[in-house]
């Protein structure tokens, strides 16, 4: 090739560059999508997580959440009939799987910019899909977002509204804490401002209710092992509404959320292939919650508080303990979240973070006079789950931990995470009472290397 065409060829390649280099300025990853009014955004990042347990543990973290998860955290010691052993012994773990890639558009029209935003990592446990080392380490694509805005109006899945990251701690852990809501969900939300530095967002989102056991859209009952009589039709979307204020300062959120359970209704065989219709019940369920942050000249300290009747899924500690159908009535628990966390910035590299949080639970009681708690561990109950199963009464969590920023797109963390998770009474299947509860203690290193793609 001589230095003619040579030079023709990378003045052409400029040109076709030009529309992505014309935009952006000083954003990284943002370019303009050639032949269109779009702007893109790319952003993401590599990441290696590690644990180290010094505690019980779960036997089987490839398939199932690594990440520290207080609601099924095993028994210090075997307990007869619920727990045959305990894990014990140290154990290490490592995964890529919390890597990121997102996409952000933005195109303008006549009702002003339009955004949309689309985010996955593989971070999906999934069990029996053989996301493990044992295939090189194939875990599942899973979707995090997935919506667009057009003003104030936003559609499609992402942080539920009762959700404020803001107050999260600053955590190696990758589930952070266990009194925060976590979920992301689809919906449909309208955010518009209350005054200079106020917005209030109203939604509607999808009533994704997840039960004690863990059933996707179904509200357990006692027979729903034979048949559908467990089966729910939630057709009220969760209403939610957030109110938050912002300054120089920091911020106040303000939200509340209601939600409907229903079930029954469904057709059934009784005795003799005898057509049954099981009994329509409904309850509703509440919550609240009030949390921010305040600047502490480089420092920051967070909080929150949480709590309501049937909003388990609301708490990450207690997605297990929403409500249950008892064959009477749908029983909802009432649960309580709080937490604290104070991030000190020694310098322009360093930062270290305490953090404290606690879940308490109230058994609401079932319609034949047990504790709610006791029925579920009954004979007439099928769907009990054994350890994983009994219900939380108390859930405690601390740590501490120190990020290093080693550059502008890469840093590192290591963190010291204590928890305990304490239950209700332990009961027979004959309704015998075994103990006033169990205790599962988790002690474990957390540490995550960084990487933005810019």
């Amino acid at each position: 090739m001589n230095r003619s065409s040579l030079t023709k060829n990378v003045l052409t390649a400029s040109l076709m560059m030009l529309p992505f280099t014309l935009v952006a300025g000083d954003a990284p990853g943002v370019f303009k999508v050639p032949g269109t009014d779009t702007t893109m955004k790319i952003y993401g990042f590599a990441e290696l997580n590690g644990t180290y347990d010094m505690g019980t543990h779960n036997s089987d973290i490839d398939d199932f959440d690594w990440a520290s998860f207080l609601p099924t955290q095993p028994f210090d010691h075997p307990v007869p009939g619920v727990q045959s052993a305990a894990t014990k012994n140290n154990s290490l773990y490592m995964t890529g799987r919390t890597s990121r890639l997102g996409f952000t558009t933005t195109t303008p029209s006549d009702f002003g910019p339009i955004t949309m935003v689309l985010e996955g990592d593989f971070n999906s446990p999934s069990p029996s899909n053989f996301s493990s080392p044992t295939t090189t380490n194939g875990n599942t694509f899973r979707l995090r977002k997935a919506y667009g805005q057009i003003g104030g109006f936003l559609f499609g899945q992402t942080w539920s509204t009762f959700f404020d990251g803001d107050s999260l701690p600053d955590t190696v852990d990758f589930n952070a804490v266990p009194s925060a809501c976590l979920e992301r969900i689809p919906m449909l939300q309208y955010t518009f401002k209350t005054g200079s530095n106020s917005t209030l967002a109203i939604a509607a989102e999808f009533p994704f209710d997840r039960m004690f056991q863990g059933n996707s859209g179904h509200v357990v009952s006692q027979d729903a092992g034979e048949g559908y009589a467990g089966d729910s039709y939630q057709d009220v979307p969760d209403l939610h509404a957030n109110w938050t204020y912002s300054d120089n300062w920091g911020h106040v959120s303000a939200r509340g959320v209601m939600l409907s359970y229903k079930t029954g209704g469904n057709e059934v065989l009784g005795a003799g292939n005898a057509i049954v219709t099981q009994p329509s019940l409904s309850a509703t369920g509440y919550g609240a919650a009030l949390s921010g942050h305040f600047n502490v000249a480089k420092d920051t300290f967070v909080w929150s508080v949480e709590g309501g009747n049937g909003i388990g899924r609301m708490l990450f500690g207690a997605i297990f303990q929403s409500a249950i159908n008892d064959g009477q009535k749908i029983d909802m628990w009432k649960g309580v979240g709080w937490h604290l966390g104070y991030t000190h910035v020694w310098d322009s590299k360093w930062r270290s973070n305490l953090v404290y949080s606690q879940v308490s639970m109230s058994d609401p009681g079932a319609s034949n006079g047990m504790t709610l708690n006791k029925w579920l561990q009954s004979s007439a109950n099928p769907n009990y789950w054994g350890a994983d199963g009994q219900p939380n009464k108390t859930l405690q969590n601390a740590m501490i931990n120190t990020f290093y920023q080693i550059s502008k797109t890469a840093s590192c963390g290591v963190e010291y995470a204590w928890g305990t998770r304490k239950t209700f009474e332990t009961y027979t299947a004959a309704g015998a009472l075994v103990n006033d509860g169990n205790t599962g203690t988790q002690k474990r290193i957390n540490f995550v290397f960084h990487l933005n793609f810019f």
